[in-house]
C-alpha cells in the first residue's frame, strides 16, 4: 500500500456488522454481513454507510483493516472469526456492502484482550510491516476502546489519522487543529519558568526575562549593574519597574528564595546548594523573630552555628539535625522547633549536605515536598516574589511556583438508567482513587477536579451521580449540554473549563488552568462525546502547559472496575513539541534531570531521547566508577566536564563555578585528592573560592560572620579555561561532551520543528 492510492480504513467489527447491533452474545445468531441495501438507521450495515459516504465525499480507500477480538462470544465464535469471513466476502467477486477490494488490500488484526492498549499494540505490529499512509478509523460500531486504540497506534507510528463516525462518514474528523506553536510555547515557558528561553522569543521584554533568569541562577549581576539612578530610570520608563523592585533583585536573601522555590524539586546539583543555604538562613532569621524558651534558643543557636561552619569542618550535619530534633521533643509550639522536626525536610537537607545527592538516581516524579518548604514557598510567592507583577506587565499571567497539586479528570456520562448508578459510582470512585495516586508524584498536595460531561439527555443523571459522589471529598461538577460532533463537543468542554475561576499567577486561585495534570477517562458511551473529550483534553493541556494522560474504564470482575492507562501517544498532538523545546532549554543550561523528567512525559518518539540524556548526565556528574573510560585518567574526565560548563556559561546565566566544583568532587576526585588538586592547580583553587562565594555555596554563611566577598570577580569562563590548561589540555577529545550536548539539542530541535501528527 502507499499513501498515493488513498487512505486505509480501520474498522472494529461489532454486532452491527453482523446484523445484531448491541448484542451481548452471539449465541443462536445467524450473522448477516450484507443486510438490505435500502435499510436505514441501525439496520443498515456500518460498512455500507462508510463505503457510500466516502465515495460521495470523494475520499478514496487503498485498503481495509478489520479489528476483531478473540474473546469467545458463543461456542467457537469470536469477532475475529467473523472479521476473517467478512474479509473473504469483501475480496470475493460479489464483494461486500457494495464494495470490493483485492485480497492484498484487506487485512484482519486479531485483538487478544478487548481494550485500548491491547488494540494499539496489535495494530502497531501491522503498521510496522505496511505503509498505510493516512488512516481513517471508524467509530460508532464495535467497542469504543478498539477505535481509540487504533487511533493511538496510528499516532504512535507518527502517521496522520482521522476519525470517521459511521453515521456521518462524509466528514472525517481530525483530533489535531491548526496551531501556533510559538504561542503555546510561550505559555509552557512561563509555567515552567524558563526565563532565558523566553528572552529569545520575546525581544521586547528581553531585559526582564534576563533579570528573572539571573535571579533563578542565584546571580545578581544585571540587577547590580542597574543600581545607578540613570539605569533605574530607564528601566522604569521601559518596563515599569521601580527602584524598589530592582533593589529586591540585588538582595541576596530574596534572590536565594527565588532560586530555591523556582527550581525546587528538580534535583539538580545547584538546587541542593540553594537548599542548604536557605535552611540555615531561614532558621537563623526565624529564631531572631520568635520568643523562644531558653532550651530551644540554645539548641537553635548552636545548630545554626554548626550548619554555617559545617560543625567546625567536622561535618555530620544530618547527625546534628537529628540530635536537635531529639532535644526539641518538648517544644510543640515554636516555628523553629516545627522546622527542625520536619522529618521530610531533615532528610532532604541531609542528602544535600553530603554534596553527593546529584550522584544518586533521581526519581522521574519528585513527589510531595515537605510541609515546611511548601508553606515557605507560599509565603514567598504571596508577599515577596517580584516576578508575578513583572510578568503581568508583559500581558501574561504566571502559574503558582510549585504548581497547584490539582489533577483535572474528564469523564463522559452515558444516559443509562438508575439501576446502573451503582456501577457508575464505582467508576467515579475508581477515577478519584487512581487520580489521587497520580498526585503523589506532584510537588504539593492538591485536589482532584472531576468534570462529568453530560449530554442534555444525561444531565439529570450526571448531577445525581455528582451529588452522590460528594462523600469522597473531591471537586466534582457537571459540564452540561455536551452535544454535537467532535469539534462542537471539544469547544463546549473547553469553554466550560475556561469559564471557571480565572488564574491569578499565585496559588489558591482555583483556576483549572493551573492544574498539574489532565487525565481523560474513556467510558462506553456516545463515541463523539468521548472523542470530543479527547480533543478538549489536548487543547486544555496545551493551554494549561501540563501533561495529558489517556485512560479507560474496564471491568476486573463482576463488581470491580479498574482504570487502565494507555500509552502517552496523545503527546504527538502537540505536547511533544512543547516538551521537546523545554527539555532543550534544560539541556542548554545543564539541568539534565529536569530534561529527563520533561522527556519522560512525552510519547515514545520523544522518550527515545531519554537514553542519550541519561548518558550525558552520567558523563557530566556521575562518579568516575560509573564512567569506564575515565577510570585511569580522572584529569581527562575533568577537562571534558569543564569544557562543557565553560561553553554553557558563556551563553547562559548559570552558577558555573558551583556546577564545575560539584562535577569534580567527590565524583571524580575524592575529598582528599581534591585538596591536593587545588594545590597543584591554582585555577581549581580559584574555582572553589568562587563556588563557595556563590549563593549555592556559602555566601550567606560568610555574610552572617561579617566576611566580605572579593572586590574583583574574575570571569568564570576564563578560570575554567585556565583549569583545563592546568589539567593537561586543551586536547581534541576534551570536546567530547560538548559534541554530545550539541547532538542532543539537535535531536530535540528536530522534534519541536517536526510535523504534528493526527492531521
Amino acid at each position: 500500500m502507499s499513501a498515493s492510492e488513498g487512505a486505509v480504513l480501520v474498522h472494529a467489527i461489532g454486532g452491527g456488522d453482523l446484523g445484531v447491533p448491541g448484542a451481548a452474545t452471539l449465541s443462536g445468531i445467524t450473522p448477516d454481513y450484507e443486510g438490505l441495501p435500502g435499510a436505514e438507521g441501525k439496520t443498515r450495515r456500518p460498512l455500507r454507510k462508510v463505503f457510500e459516504g466516502l465515495a460521495e465525499a470523494g475520499i478514496p480507500l487503498s485498503g481495509v483493516v478489520f479489528l476483531g477480538t478473540t474473546t469467545p462470544l458463543a461456542a467457537g465464535s469470536t469477532l475475529a472469526v467473523h472479521a476473517a469471513r467478512m474479509r473473504r466476502r469483501l475480496t470475493s467477486e460479489s464483494g461486500l456492502c457494495g464494495s470490493r477490494f483485492p485480497p492484498a488490500a484487506v487485512h484482519v488484526v486479531e485483538i487478544g484482550e478487548p481494550g485500548m492498549r491491547s488494540t494499539a499494540d496489535a495494530l502497531a505490529v501491522w503498521i510496522e510491516t505496511h505503509d498505510p499512509g493516512e488512516v481513517l478509523v471508524t467509530t460508532g460500531s464495535g467497542a469504543l476502546s478498539l477505535s481509540t486504540g487504533a487511533v493511538c497506534a496510528v499516532l504512535g507510528a507518527r502517521l496522520p489519522v482521522r476519525v470517521l463516525h459511521i453515521d456521518r462518514p462524509r466528514e472525517p474528523y481530525s483530533l489535531q487543529r491548526p496551531r501556533d506553536k510559538t504561542a503555546h510555547l510561550d505559555a509552557w515557558l512561563v509555567r515552567h519558568r524558563f526565563w532565558d528561553a523566553l528572552g529569545e522569543l520575546d525581544e521586547e521584554n528581553r531585559g526582564l526575562w534576563r533579570l528573572l533568569a539571573e535571579r533563578q541562577a542565584g546571580l545578581t549581576t544585571k540587577a547590580t549593574a542597574l543600581a545607578g539612578a540613570e539605569a533605574a530610570a530607564e528601566w522604569r520608563e521601559r518596563y515599569g519597574v521601580t527602584k524598589g523592585n530592582l533593589g529586591k533583585f540585588r538582595d541576596r536573601t530574596a534572590t536565594l528564595q527565588a532560586a530555591l522555590f523556582e527550581r525546587l524539586g528538580r534535583g539538580e546539583a545547584a538546587d541542593y546548594g540553594t537548599l542548604r543555604a536557605w535552611y540555615a538562613d531561614t532558621l537563623d532569621k526565624l529564631s531572631a523573630r520568635e520568643e523562644l524558651s531558653p532550651n530551644t534558643k540554645a539548641v537553635v543557636t548552636r545548630l545554626v552555628s554548626d550548619l554555617r561552619s559545617r560543625a567546625g569542618g567536622k561535618g555530620d550535619l544530618t547527625g546534628l539535625l537529628r540530635m536537635a530534633m531529639r532535644d526539641l521533643r518538648g517544644d510543640i509550639t515554636s516555628d523553629c522547633a516545627a522546622m527542625i522536626k520536619d522529618a521530610e525536610l531533615t532528610d532532604l537537607y541531609g542528602r544535600a549536605a553530603t554534596h553527593q545527592a546529584h550522584l544518586w538516581p533521581a526519581p522521574l516524579a519528585p513527589g510531595h515536598l515537605s510541609p515546611t518548604l511548601t508553606a515557605a514557598a507560599d509565603r514567598w510567592e504571596s508577599k515577596d516574589d517580584q516576578g508575578v507583577k513583572l510578568i503581568q506587565r508583559t500581558g501574561r499571567v504566571s502559574w503558582p511556583v510549585l504548581g497547584s497539586g490539582d489533577i483535572l479528570a474528564l469523564l463522559a456520562v452515558g444516559i443509562g438508567d438508575p439501576a446502573r448508578d451503582g456501577d457508575d459510582l464505582r467508576a467515579i470512585h475508581t477515577v478519584l482513587t487512581e487520580s489521587r495516586l497520580r498526585q503523589k508524584g506532584l510537588l504539593r498536595r492538591g485536589e482532584v477536579r472531576l468534570r462529568l460531561l453530560a449530554s442534555p439527555e444525561a444531565t439529570l443523571r450526571a448531577h445525581r451521580l455528582a451529588r452522590a459522589a460528594q462523600r469522597w471529598e473531591a471537586d466534582i461538577r457537571v459540564v452540561d449540554d455536551v452535544r454535537g460532533d467532535l469539534h462542537e463537543v471539544r469547544d463546549v468542554v473547553v469553554n466550560a473549563l475556561a469559564a471557571e475561576a480565572a488564574p491569578t499567577g499565585r496559588g489558591g486561585s482555583g483556576s483549572l488552568r493551573d492544574v498539574d495534570e489532565v487525565v481523560l477517562v474513556l467510558n462506553p458511551g456516545p463515541p463523539m462525546t468521548n472523542y470530543g473529550m479527547v480533543a478538549a483534553g489536548v487543547e486544555w493541556s496545551l493551554q494549561a502547559a501540563c501533561p495529558l494522560w489517556l485512560t479507560e474504564l474496564g471491568r476486573a470482575g463482576p463488581d470491580r472496575i479498574e482504570l487502565r492507562s494507555g500509552k502517552p501517544v496523545l503527546a504527538r498532538l502537540g505536547l511533544d513539541h512543547m516538551l521537546a523545546q523545554l527539555a532543550a532549554g534544560a539541556v542548554r543550561r545543564l539541568d539534565l534531570r529536569t530534561a529527563q523528567r520533561l522527556v519522560d512525559r512525552g510519547s515514545d518518539a520523544l522518550r527515545a531521547v531519554l537514553p542519550d540524556l541519561q548518558i550525558l548526565e552520567r558523563y557530566l556528574f556521575a562518579a568516575w566508577v560509573d564512567v569506564r573510560d575515565w577510570s585511569e585518567n580522572h584529569d581527562k574526565g575533568a577537562r571534558r566536564r569543564l569544557s562543557l560548563i565553560a561553553k554553557v556559561c558563556g551563553e547562559l546565566p548559570v552558577p558555573a563555578a558551583y556546577l564545575a566544583v560539584e562535577s569534580l568532587r567527590p565524583g571524580l576526585f575524592t575529598w582528599r585528592r581534591w585538596e591536593e588538586k587545588r594545590i597543584e592547580c591554582p585555577a581549581l583553587k580559584e574555582l572553589a573560592t568562587l563556588a563557595n562565594g556563590s549563593l549555592q555555596g556559602h555566601a550567606l554563611d560568610r555574610r552572617s560572620r561579617g566576611a566580605r566577598g572579593p572586590r574583583h570577580q574574575p570571569n568564570v569562563r576564563d578560570v575554567l579555561i585556565d583549569a583545563i590548561k592546568e589539567l593537561g589540555g586543551p586536547r581534541p577529545e576534551d570536546d567530547d561532551l560538548v559534541r554530545r550536548h550539541q547532538s542532543l539539542l539537535r535531536s530535540l530541535d528536530r522534534i519541536f520543528h517536526g510535523p504534528v501528527d493526527g492531521r
